[in-house]
């Protein structure tokens, strides 16, 4: 099991306690299975008491549901909404899937679990987003228990850790969507993993290898749950690779062999093997992102709604921005109008001429030569990103008894949290948040006398806040709508991060204030003869 490494001093000193914790931090097995056992336990409490909580389709849900194999609708009973108001856990074959385009994504691996697992849990439909949530918690408490155990902690610190990673993925920012018709768990579980495999790499061969599987599966979830996420191969693929040296290679010599000679181990190998591998599942996504005719119209409209929604939305700079990004000035009429809306730009009739323009690399070219409007776009998406949750989708089924739209809150503690920030600081606490992260970990990378646990905190750190920034990067420059839903993998990495990188500050200062301490009992102790250490 994860964690069977740990049995060292951060450990032996709870051993040595006694009684069922004692024999709970002797055991790494089962501290393992016991913080699983209890997470598992607990979110699925969280997700069906006093009933079942997901969340609407906002339309999107049919190109996943209706696609590679699936081929399902859900069950709307006569009369109530299908979209937006209400949640639908059952879902039965429909002729209708036939015709719809459909797009490629990891989420269809727990989708078909679940359409295994729907009739041995006797659940209503061919297959049911009730067995869905199941399996994403499941998945999750892999991912809590893992972390919790993966740093090399005393037994409290690791309940604590397991703790606060569990209030993250409960709370209804994250964990609604776990029972809904859309791409986006797939992504959170596997941000959950690859920052629990993190931590394992580099301890030696065995833990690097469940490192590598907590880390992979994790990498192949998130980065091909949906085409926004392809970027996220960038900093997963680096620190799997980056992270898997061995930390006792390399002690004599010149420095720069000495580094090179941590890369050259069989667990450096398999990291780069498994990198390589992430990294080919990115390009052969890419790759049928850029030759598929559905990609190309879904990215078309993307396009549509980046521009008037976010770059020409009604300021008096509207022509000149037309002009930038050579489209026709007449198109200001079209501004704050999305794709889809009654009236919008794709009812013009100079649409099918300038469609060649609607493009990710046009809008990127505005956006590099116009920067100021490039931080207004990234402060308005951060704003966004602030109010962590939203609240236009039901979470309920008609059969709750709840209004429609009605939104559940069970467990909102991070919400609640982000919510006593001022409203619209978005860039100006995102970006110094991110700074002091990546410098907590740098310095707990740079200490040579640190815990070990501190190098391993410090990589998932790093790992998760280069997934925050990289993930940051679609939903703001080039969507344009539902911002705060599709800004959710930022969300969940940053305050991954966050919850680490507080950790590892805590015990760096309060090493650093007891270090004084410390050197004048060292200093005492050899002046007295019969306490002096015999030679």
């Amino acid at each position: 099991m994860p964690g069977d490494e740990l049995a060292g001093k951060e450990t032996a000193g709870d051993a040595r306690v006694g009684g069922p914790l004692g024999r709970l931090a002797a055991r790494p097995a089962a501290r393992w299975l016991s913080i699983f056992s209890v997470s598992l336990a607990l979110l699925a409490v969280r997700f069906l008491v006093p009933g079942p909580v997901g969340q609407a389709d906002n339309r999107d849900g049919p190109r996943l549901m209706c696609g590679r194999g699936l081929g399902l609708a859900p069950v709307v009973p006569h009369g109530a909404p299908q979209y937006f108001r209400y949640a639908y856990f059952q879902y039965l074959p429909s002729p209708s899937c036939a015709s719809l385009r459909t797009y490629p994504s990891s989420e269809v691996v727990p989708l078909e679990l679940a359409r295994l697992l729907t009739p041995v849990l006797r659940l209503p439909g061919t297959l049911n987003l009730i067995a869905v949530g199941l399996v994403m918690c499941a998945a999750a408490s892999v991912g809590i228990a893992s972390l919790a155990t993966g740093l090399r902690l005393r037994l409290w610190a690791q309940l604590a850790v397991a703790g606060t990673g569990w209030l993250i993925m409960a709370d209804a920012a994250f964990f609604d969507v776990d029972a809904g018709p859309f791409s986006d768990p797939a992504a959170l579980i596997g941000l959950l993993l690859v920052a629990a495999g993190v931590v394992y790499l580099g301890r030696g061969w065995r833990a690097t290898l469940r490192g590598l599987a907590l880390a992979g599966s994790g990498g192949l979830l998130a980065i091909l749950s949906k085409e926004q996420y392809l970027i996220l191969a960038v900093p997963i693929c680096l620190t799997v690779v980056l992270a898997s040296a061995d930390r006792a290679a390399g002690g004599e010599g010149r420095a720069g062999r000495s580094r090179l000679r941590r890369f050259r181990t069989r667990q450096t190998g398999a990291a780069a093997a498994v990198a390589a591998l992430l990294a080919a599942a990115a390009g052969g996504y890419w790759l049928w992102d850029h030759t598929s005719r559905f990609a190309r119209h879904l990215h078309q409209e993307q396009a549509v709604n980046m521009i008037f929604e976010d770059i020409v939305n009604g300021h008096d700079r509207a022509a000149a921005d037309l002009r930038a990004l050579g489209l026709p000035v007449s198109w200001a009429k079209y501004a704050g109008d999305y794709y889809w809306k009654n009236v919008s730009v794709r009812t013009d009739p100079l649409y099918a001429r300038y469609q060649g323009k609607l493009t990710d690399g046009n809008i990127a070219r505005f956006l590099v030569t116009h920067p100021g409007r490039t931080i207004s776009i990234a402060q308005q998406a951060a704003v966004f990103a602030q109010q962590y949750r939203i609240t236009s989708l039901g979470d309920y089924p008609p059969s709750a008894g709840h209004p429609p739209g009605a939104v559940e809150s069970r467990v909102v503690v991070v919400t609640w949290l982000m919510h006593r920030l001022p409203a619209r600081l978005g860039l100006l606490w995102l970006l110094p948040l991110w700074a002091v992260m990546v410098a907590v970990a740098a310095v707990a990378l740079a200490r040579r006398r640190g815990e070990a646990w501190h190098r391993d905190a410090a990589a998932g750190v790093l790992c998760m806040t280069g997934c925050a920034v990289v993930a940051f990067i679609p939903p703001a420059f080039f969507d344009g709508i539902s911002t705060t839903r599709h800004i959710v993998g930022m969300n969940l990495a940053t305050a991954v991060a966050f919850a680490v990188s507080s950790a590892l500050a805590v015990s760096m200062i309060s090493r650093l204030v007891a270090l004084p301490g410390r050197r004048r009992w060292t200093r005492a102790t050899p002046a007295v003869p019969e306490l002096a250490k015999p030679r």
